[in-house]
């Protein structure tokens, strides 16, 4: 695997990711009415969906693979994974982007300076599963794909929900 393979893969996924907002942005609709629209009851809105990305990128590089702790640890409490999404925690838009840049570029740089050799690493992960660090990143890559994609449908649902085109 190759640094440049990996960097490229993250950078596809965050556009796609961006992508989704900045439609939700440019559509017209309120925002803040969109962010926080559940799909159904116990469902996780779009706002937590993005939120969660950023929680697992910082607890993924600090924890995981740096062997730290997370940076945010407000945003691991209200985000992080087993967390329970809340109808009164619900970030605008510009913050949303601001976890999500504040994350995405320390993991980033991290990447970009992994040698072949460091990329075969084997680090700790959920549930006492080890990978290497190349497996990680990937994995983050995957992850940050899939929480699109329910971004995507719980887009498409809010929109047939209120009638939108």
């Amino acid at each position: 695997m190759e640094t440049e393979t990996l960097l490229a893969a993250m950078e596809f996924s965050r556009m796609r990711l961006l992508g989704s907002l900045d439609t939700i942005e440019k559509s017209g609709q309120d925002p803040a009415k969109v962010l926080s629209w559940r799909p159904g009851p116990g469902r996780a809105h779009i706002a937590w969906q993005a939120m969660h990305c950023a929680a697992t990128h910082d607890s993924y590089l600090n924890k995981g693979l740096l062997a730290g702790s997370p940076k945010d640890q407000e945003l691991m409490a209200n985000f992080g994974g087993g967390t329970t999404p809340s109808d009164s925690n619900v970030p605008p838009l510009a913050v949303i982007r601001q976890k999500l840049i504040a994350t995405y570029e320390p993991l980033k740089k991290f990447t970009a300076e992994q040698t072949p050799q460091s990329l075969l690493r084997q680090v700790p992960g959920p549930g006492g599963k080890t990978r290497s660090v190349a497996e990680a990143i990937i994995l983050l890559t995957w992850h940050e794909s899939h929480h699109q994609g329910q971004i995507h449908l719980t887009w498409n649902l809010f929109k047939a929900a209120h009638g939108v085109a």
